[in-house]
Protein backbone atom coordinates (compact mmCIF):
# COMPACT_ATOMS: atom_id res chain seq x y z
CA UNK A 1 0.00 0.00 0.00
CA UNK A 2 1.63 3.50 -1.22
CA UNK A 3 -1.46 5.70 -0.26
CA UNK A 4 -0.71 9.79 0.38
CA UNK A 5 -3.27 11.55 3.58
CA UNK A 6 -3.74 15.37 3.37
CA UNK A 7 -5.49 16.69 5.38
CA UNK A 8 -6.97 20.45 4.62
CA UNK A 9 -8.77 23.17 6.62
CA UNK A 10 -10.49 26.02 3.95
CA UNK A 11 -11.11 28.05 7.38
CA UNK A 12 -7.49 29.03 8.21
CA UNK A 13 -5.80 27.66 5.50
CA UNK A 14 -4.23 24.96 7.43
CA UNK A 15 -2.39 21.94 5.43
CA UNK A 16 -1.04 18.87 7.04
CA UNK A 17 0.25 16.02 5.04
CA UNK A 18 1.16 12.34 5.77
CA UNK A 19 2.90 9.44 3.29
CA UNK A 20 1.27 5.95 4.45
CA UNK A 21 3.39 3.23 2.93
CA UNK A 22 2.11 -0.60 4.13
CA UNK A 23 2.02 0.27 8.29
CA UNK A 24 4.21 2.98 8.44
CA UNK A 25 3.01 6.66 9.08
CA UNK A 26 6.20 9.17 8.28
CA UNK A 27 6.24 13.04 9.38
CA UNK A 28 6.09 15.83 6.94
CA UNK A 29 8.27 18.34 8.74
CA UNK A 30 7.51 20.86 6.60
CA UNK A 31 3.90 20.99 7.58
CA UNK A 32 4.76 20.35 11.04
CA UNK A 33 7.04 23.27 11.15
CA UNK A 34 4.24 25.33 8.99
CA UNK A 35 1.60 24.80 11.61
CA UNK A 36 3.25 24.24 15.19
CA UNK A 37 5.74 26.99 14.05
CA UNK A 38 8.71 25.22 14.92
CA UNK A 39 9.58 21.43 14.95
CA UNK A 40 7.42 19.09 17.68
CA UNK A 41 7.94 15.19 17.72
CA UNK A 42 4.97 13.55 16.03
CA UNK A 43 5.05 10.66 18.60
CA UNK A 44 3.90 13.74 20.75
CA UNK A 45 1.69 15.03 18.49
CA UNK A 46 -0.36 11.96 17.62
CA UNK A 47 -0.64 10.81 21.61
CA UNK A 48 -1.89 14.06 22.73
CA UNK A 49 1.08 15.55 24.34
CA UNK A 50 1.01 18.90 22.00
CA UNK A 51 -2.11 20.93 22.31
CA UNK A 52 -3.43 21.55 18.95
CA UNK A 53 -2.61 24.90 17.32
CA UNK A 54 -5.03 27.32 17.14
CA UNK A 55 -5.21 26.72 13.31
CA UNK A 56 -6.26 23.10 13.73
CA UNK A 57 -9.46 23.52 16.36
CA UNK A 58 -11.64 23.65 13.36
CA UNK A 59 -10.96 20.41 11.81
CA UNK A 60 -9.58 18.64 14.86
CA UNK A 61 -13.55 19.51 15.80
CA UNK A 62 -14.74 18.55 12.64
CA UNK A 63 -13.10 15.12 12.57
CA UNK A 64 -14.70 14.58 16.05
CA UNK A 65 -17.83 15.55 14.66
CA UNK A 66 -17.83 13.10 12.14
CA UNK A 67 -16.28 10.34 14.42
CA UNK A 68 -19.04 10.35 16.68
CA UNK A 69 -21.80 10.29 13.23
CA UNK A 70 -20.18 7.51 12.46
CA UNK A 71 -20.37 5.34 15.49
CA UNK A 72 -24.25 6.49 16.06
CA UNK A 73 -24.56 5.11 12.49
CA UNK A 74 -22.99 2.17 13.46
CA UNK A 75 -24.94 1.83 16.54
CA UNK A 76 -28.44 2.46 14.65
CA UNK A 77 -27.29 -0.11 12.09
CA UNK A 78 -26.28 -2.71 14.13
CA UNK A 79 -29.68 -2.21 16.39
CA UNK A 80 -31.24 -3.95 13.20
Amino acid sequence: MNTEVLTYSRSHGVFAGLTLEGAVVEQDNDSTRAIYGKHMEFRSILSGRVSTPRSGEAFVRAVSEAGQQAHIAEVKEDRK
